[in-house]
């Protein structure tokens, strides 16, 4: 963006080239501008959730305790905060790129001939692909949603947890009070998993078709996402066994829904951006 407002010939050029640098998929032509703006795009969808959930959380909390929030909890929501600014601006200035770009190589190109608009048809349908491809990104999405939660809020607890888990190996829920020490262990580990559970929960209630298909996989496993769930992992498990895979995921499917969401924003962005185009009447262009 700065070497296009920098004014200076070589400078622009080179980012116009930059800017433009063509990827085709099918009859869609992307650049990098494109591509980047879809990746951020995506940051910002994600991180603006993880403050909404952080604000939630505290005004939920009864009003005698909303003044005194913690220290902990205000590191997270600044960092939630601090994740969702950058990631806006890396969008606008990746959006502000992209129309710097359009208006710099517009300055060589003067309307020779008109070409006529395309029929009404042909520009619903590239709107109908953008919806359809953003609602199926809610499914990528909502995984990385979930991911994002879990290392922001379940991860940093569990980091903290681990140096003293040793002193509690082997030692379930129900006869912590009998060790010492592990009482408050086990405490703090059942709300790591409780924290756990509201991650899922709040990252359904975002994402439509990502709760159905997390509904549907649960079921197929006979799994419940309440509090029974949370005892009878504790039933089964150590405090320890619990807090080593309270943070456990599938690493590759979440790079993979991670890449599919981008890949999908990428897409949708392409195909609205193909209809406002034949909207637009056309022009036969040659250089000036």
């Amino acid at each position: 963006m700065l070497m296009l407002l920098s004014d200076t010939s070589i400078f622009m050029y080179l980012a116009q080239k930059i800017l433009s640098a063509p990827v085709s998929i099918g009859s869609l032509r992307l650049n990098v501008a494109v591509i980047a703006s879809s990746f951020c795009a995506c940051l910002t969808l994600l991180s603006y959730a993880a403050v909404q959930r952080s604000m939630s959380k505290y005004h939920s909390q009864p009003q005698a305790q909303m003044i005194p929030l913690k220290d902990y909890d205000k590191m997270k929501l600044f960092y939630d905060e601090r994740n969702f600014w950058i990631s806006l601006l890396g969008l606008l200035t990746w959006l502000s790129s992209w129309r710097l770009e359009v208006l710099y190589r517009k300055r060589f190109e003067v309307a020779e001939t008109k070409v006529s608009r395309k029929g009404l048809l042909s520009r619903l349908s590239w709107a109908a692909v953008g919806c359809g491809v953003l609602l199926l990104a809610d499914l990528p999405l909502c995984r990385a949603n979930y991911k994002m939660q879990l290392s922001l809020h379940v991860t940093p607890g569990k980091e903290e947890l681990l140096p003293v888990a040793s002193g509690c190996e082997g030692i379930f829920l129900h006869d912590s009070e009998k060790a010492s020490g592990c009482s408050d262990f086990c405490r703090k580990v059942r709300l790591l998993s409780e924290e756990r559970q509201s991650c899922v929960l709040f990252a359904r209630q975002w994402h439509l078709l990502g709760r159905w298909a997390a509904q549907l996989f649960d079921q197929s496993r006979e799994v419940s996402q309440d509090q029974s769930h949370i005892e009878k992992l504790f039933v089964k498990k150590s405090c320890v066994e619990v807090l080593r895979s309270v943070d456990k995921s599938n690493e590759a499917v979440d790079f993979l829904c991670s890449v599919c969401a981008v890949l999908a924003l990428l897409l949708a962005f392409a195909a609205f951006a193909q209809g406002l185009q034949e909207m637009i009447p056309q022009t036969k262009l040659r250089k000036d």
